[in-house]
């Protein structure tokens, strides 16, 4: 499991035609072996998410998420939640 996201940020506007073109050009894969790879990329990202998104909510204690995102990962999740909420409390205050 990655601990760092696949960038989010918006691609150029190409069709799926056009990136399955790209793609197989430049790897030398077909589409079945792209797209099997796509769904594991796709499903591992939405995984971490989740888990992320839980620990978030504290629906999911900290030693798992540890087990699963590493201790790092975390780490940042806190200090981004903590960042935000003072930041919030200051905008209230």
């Amino acid at each position: 499991m990655p601990t760092n996201p696949i960038p989010t940020q918006s691609l150029p506007n190409i069709s799926i035609f056009q990136t399955l073109t790209f793609l197989k050009q430049h790897t030398g894969q077909d589409e079945t072996q792209l797209f099997g790879k796509a769904l594991l990329l796709g499903l591992q990202l939405l995984y971490q998410q989740t888990v992320e998104q839980a620990f978030i909510e504290e629906t999911l204690p900290r030693h798992e998420a540890i087990n699963l995102l590493g201790a790092e990962r975390v780490t940042e999740l806190e200090y981004a939640k903590q960042a935000l909420l003072q930041d919030i409390n200051q905008a209230l205050g």
